[in-house]
């Protein structure tokens, strides 16, 4: 039987690193009735009427659409390493629906790796919207982008904070809305404590536990320091791990990746002035940084 703390993992996903951004949420939703400049054989205009999808889709025997020179990839909702069986579970993620929609990093990391092996792509485009997730899913992601062995750009779009900025940094260029929400490095464990209610409602929480640990965080009794300090702990390690492959990814100092590691985000000309972004625009920077990354030749993205 799987103790709480192995249940809350599973069930919730560890919400280290998951935030949720209304206002940004509230931007995506504005910008939805927004069409695409219709400038030739744009990624972003074949997508949205249909075209390339069924004979882009990775992996298969034939990875690409002949005239495919890059893969995109959708970092959207939360980043988990995989994805529940139905739409229920998923619900069951979070308690304010920020998991309706899931990104599996071994469906992410598969995609990458039959794009590191397929000659006919010569770049990655990663399109993030994504208030974050689980720290496991995001250094999955992160590695894969690392190891391609091809120009990465990652786009983020109406939010890529926490988990989700994780994995942008990994990209070799990093293109952010003068409005996107950018950041928010830290991590999180925080939840209800139910005890006193449980009391008020005349409920016993009965520990039946073989380890002294081994309920840790369960919300129906009360968190001890020992406890407190325990799980501190491992949330001040993510969070140095976080801060480390940000650094690196970035080539900025741990100092100045520290001193913004205090969970916010930021929109996106501050993210920029503050290292964490390369360029500021939207639909038009993204296809003049793939043609660029191309050598002149015109991007044509496949979406899995």
């Amino acid at each position: 039987m799987l103790s709480f703390w192995e249940r809350k993992i599973n069930q919730r996903i560890y919400t280290a690193l998951a935030r949720v951004v209304p206002l940004a949420t509230l931007f995506v939703i504005v910008l939805l009735g927004a069409t695409a400049s219709d400038f030739a054989t744009n990624y972003w205009f074949d997508r949205d009427k249909g075209q390339q999808t069924d004979e882009a889709a990775y992996p298969s025997d034939e990875v690409s659409k002949e005239s495919c020179n890059v893969i995109g990839l959708e970092i959207r909702g939360c980043v988990l390493t995989y994805k529940p069986d139905n739409y229920d579970d998923a619900l069951k993620l979070s308690d304010d629906g920020s998991c309706d929609t899931i990104t599996s990093s071994e469906e992410i990391a598969g995609y990458l790796k039959e794009a590191s092996k397929d000659e006919d792509i010569k770049a990655v485009l990663i399109e993030i919207d994504s208030p974050g997730g689980m720290p496991v899913a995001a250094e999955e992601i992160a590695e894969g982008i690392k190891t391609l062995g091809k120009p990465s750009v990652a786009w983020i779009r109406g939010t890529g904070a926490s988990a989700a900025y994780w994995v942008a940094s990994a990209a070799n260029t990093v293109i952010a809305s003068a409005n996107s929400d950018v950041g928010s490095i830290g991590v999180t464990f925080s939840y209800v404590d139910n005890a006193q209610q449980n009391a008020k409602d005349g409920l016993t929480y009965n520990m039946l536990s073989a380890g002294k640990y081994k309920d840790i965080g369960s919300p129906d009794k009360p968190l001890t320091a020992d406890e407190r300090s325990l799980i501190e702990r491992d949330l001040n390690i993510i969070r140095d791990n976080f801060i480390s492959e940000v650094a690196a990814n970035r080539k900025l100092s741990e100092s100045k990746v520290r001193a913004l590691a205090d969970g916010s985000s930021m929109l996106g000309v501050a993210a920029k002035n503050n290292g964490l972004v390369d360029i500021i625009g939207t639909q038009e920077a993204v296809h003049d940084t793939l043609k660029q990354l191309l050598g002149g030749e015109e991007p044509e993205t496949c979406w899995p």
